[in-house]
């Protein structure tokens, strides 16, 4: 009888068991082991690790400090005094107080000579903002079949989340102390004055430096044969001994770097070779079917007013024909505004006031919490412009500011998150435990009296709990569990005659179980993201929540040789997403046939004929998944098609934890376009589109690409500037969301009823 009864009890349990014993959680693998290279394990610690005599080392970075968000350039020759020439790779470490951010292991071999080998290498950018107080600290070793030697150490100073740090690079042949006028020309590039003019505050009355722009001097020969090295600067100057130096690789890779977003300044004399000319000509836009300006007998484009001040691609050009160094040209009202140009500052200073802002409109037409947006007011005196006093803010807004990030980073990952994750519901849980406690309470009382065995009661309690942690387990696999596909953001910018000047690629990895990701780069920057950082109220967390590090991603590792070709290695914790972004200048990517430099975006902000023609032609180019925006001023997008079958970014980012069947009706913030202009909070797309006025952003529109984790160089158009459109054709690839962008510049206003016609009149091209 009891044996029966034994029997009937496995009956019941048997199906709670099975589907614990027969599940297999998820797992995303490495289709490949990707072998490394030999290496000296990273350590915190600096063991001060004498060189060897045969080995001497030379340092040609010439500059320290770090630009916020940018690569860091590592640029070294070695020298062997010795009868055997070793031959192998480089290890390298980078380290900031007692963390270890990341590794490089090359795999390229090297041998080194008594004439000296030159190594340059380009590290990705680092999340620098747990330890604000520490330096950067290179550590390298060369791994060589002669033995392991160090190589020293390397310190560079960066700027933490609470300040901003800006380089201007200044190219030329010979560099040696500098004199007056040589300091005075490097500090009147500094974007300070530009940034306190907008809060209101004179430079001089900076309590801290929150905002610094640094020197970096280079030789012609240091200038780099790839554009993504040129992402360390936000200027780049060239004098007119630098320029004449250069050879046809660099000036390409300038070119590619300044269509990409970089600012460029030239200082012409007139004696440059056919090489130099055609280099400026090209900047200008100029050949001979299509001069933009009439050529001299000089080869050179004779422009009517000097300096010329153009856009070219996504970034800025300036050339002058003067000598930089003299003191009447440096407080010329000419250079101050050149100044201001490359420094994209928007086209009318916002100004900060005592009273309430607006901010950006919402659907409910009232302001988006946190996005105030500053008055704006003419840069200049105007007709009819009356006197206002407004309260300067001073340096206690500019550092909060300084620390505010983009509140919208949540869209972007509720975006990339598959619909096959989701989060065990609170009232599954809540009856998973009740059930646990009956089973192991009253049920076992019962059960085993019924049964005469109570004394297996210690056999019974034990196999519950594990059963019932098995099916919970079973249960959250079931709802957390993904396919491994991955999603992705892809943002691909044009430049001039509708080339592919840049693109940005976010990938969003969540996986099942602990595993390593490797992610092959090819000609780019390979970017880890911490979202978290960006899921607060806005401002900088602090040290301590942020190095908490719970279920965070490992630093990545490098192999290979970067930007060339490289694979990077992530140790990736369960359950926990994390977004990647690679960034490339000028890829080699099949474009879609479309004449972006036919469309006049200007006629589109109205509903019309041009409107329709214009929808029909992004349909045909970019398929029936497409959709079309415009973004103009500080107004919200017009959206210029149907946006039903491209989903963007959702309004909220609670999206991320509704059911996978409820998913397909969650509201996007394209759901409320009436009659093609729509009022929605500010979300991802926007944001980067338009980067709110916080911060350096106050004051300017856009910086040049760096390729880093704050999302800063992804703004393009300047709010305060009429003569600006910005045009995004969005595509739904499967899941994934490709984003097409062109700004237009130099355009017309558009002809509107609401609009006068006398602020028609007075709009011209900058």
């Amino acid at each position: 009888m009891t044996r029966q009864r034994l029997l009937s009890l496995a009956l019941v349990l048997t199906p709670a068991l099975l589907p614990c014993l027969g599940h297999r959680p998820a797992c995303t693998t490495i289709a490949q082991e990707t072998s490394r290279p030999a290496g000296v394990t990273p350590s915190v610690d600096s063991e001060d690790e004498p060189v060897d005599p045969r080995l001497s080392i030379e340092f040609n970075r010439r500059y320290q400090d770090l630009r916020s968000g940018s690569p860091l350039s590592i640029d070294w020759t070695l020298t062997w005094d010795g009868p055997r020439l070793p031959r192998g790779h480089l290890d390298v470490h980078v380290i900031q107080g007692r963390r270890v951010l990341g590794r490089l292991l090359s795999r390229r071999e090297i041998v080194l000579t008594d004439s000296g080998t030159r190594f340059r290498t380009l590290l990705p950018p680092f999340n620098t903002e747990l330890d604000t107080s520490s330096p950067l600290d290179i550590r390298a070793f060369f791994i060589s079949d002669a033995g392991v030697f160090p190589l020293g150490e390397r310190s560079l100073r960066i700027a933490g989340p609470l300040r901003r740090s800006f380089v201007v690079a200044f190219c030329e042949p010979w560099q040696q102390t500098s004199s007056q006028e040589e300091l005075l020309f490097t500090n009147s590039m500094n974007i300070e004055p530009l940034v306190h003019a907008a809060y209101g505050r004179p430079a001089m009355f900076a309590g801290q430096r929150l905002v610094t722009t640094y020197p970096a001097r280079i030789y012609p020969t240091d200038v780099p044969t790839d554009p993504l090295w040129l992402c360390e600067f936000n200027v780049l100057v060239l004098l007119p001994d630098g320029l004449r130096n250069l050879r046809r690789n660099q000036l390409e890779a300038i070119v590619r770097w300044v269509d990409a977003g970089g600012n460029l300044c030239v200082f012409i004399d007139g004696n440059m070779a056919a090489l130099q000319v055609d280099f400026v000509n090209r900047l200008t836009r100029t050949t001979a079917e299509r001069p933009r300006f009439p050529i001299g007998d000089n080869g050179l484009p004779q422009f009517r007013d000097s300096p010329a001040r153009l856009h070219k691609g996504l970034g800025r050009v300036v050339i002058h024909q003067d000598p930089p160094l003299e003191v009447d040209f440096l407080v010329s009202s000419d250079w101050q505004a050149s100044v201001a140009f490359l420094w994209n500052r928007l086209r009318e200073t916002p100004v900060h006031t005592s009273q309430p802002i607006p901010g950006v409109p919402t659907q409910e037409g009232g302001t988006e919490p946190g996005s105030a947006q500053p008055q704006v007011v003419p840069s200049g005196p105007g007709p009819g412009t009356s006197q206002r006093t407004f309260s300067p803010p001073g340096d206690a807004v500019l550092q909060s500011e300084v620390k505010w990030r983009l509140q919208s980073v949540n869209s972007l990952v509720a975006r990339l998150t598959p619909d096959d994750f989701e989060v065990v519901p609170l009232w599954l849980l809540g009856l998973l435990l009740i059930a646990y406690i009956v089973v192991i309470g009253p049920v076992d009382y019962l059960v085993l009296g019924w049964l005469g065995v109570r004394k297996l009661t210690w056999i019974v309690f034990p196999l519950m709990t594990v059963a019932f942690t098995a099916l919970i387990v079973w249960i959250s696999h079931e709802h957390m569990g993904t396919s491994g596909n991955v999603r992705q953001l892809i943002v691909r910018d044009i430049g001039d005659g509708g080339g592919l000047a840049r693109e940005n690629r976010f990938d969003l990895h969540l996986v099942g179980s602990h595993t390593t990701l490797a992610t092959s780069v090819a000609r780019g920057l390979f970017t880890p993201i911490d979202h978290r950082r960006f899921l607060s109220n806005g401002t900088a967390r602090s040290t301590d929540q942020l190095g908490s590090g719970n279920d965070s991603t490992e630093p990545s590792e490098y192999i290979g040789t970067i930007p060339v070709g490289y694979t990077a290695l992530q140790d990736l914790p369960q359950w926990s997403p994390q977004v990647n972004r690679v960034f490339r200048i000028a890829p080699e990517e099949p474009m879609p046939a479309f004449d972006w430099e036919s469309v006049e975006p200007e006629s589109l902000a109205t509903a019309g004929s041009a409107r329709s023609l214009f929808q029909v032609a992004v349909q045909e180019a970019f398929g029936p998944r497409s959709t079309a925006m415009l973004f103009h001023t500080n107004q919200a997008a017009r959206f210029l098609g149907d946006t039903s079958n491209v989903p963007l970014f959702p309004e909220s980012p609670q999206d991320w934890f509704t059911p996978p069947q409820r998913r397909g009706n969650r509201r996007w913030a394209t759901s409320n376009a009436v009659n093609g202009n729509a009022r929605q909070p500010s979300d991802f797309l926007r944001d980067a589109c338009v980067r709110p006025s916080r911060g350096v952003f106050r004051a300017v529109s856009q910086v040049a690409p760096h390729g880093g984790d704050n999302f800063e160089d992804l703004a393009l158009l300047d709010p305060t500037d009429p003569s600006q459109w910005l045009l995004v054709i969005a595509v739904a690839d499967g899941d994934s969301l490709l984003l097409y962008r062109h700004l237009y510049h130099d355009r017309p206003a558009p002809e509107s009823p609401t609009r006068s016609q006398s602020t028609a009149s007075t709009t011209s091209p900058r």
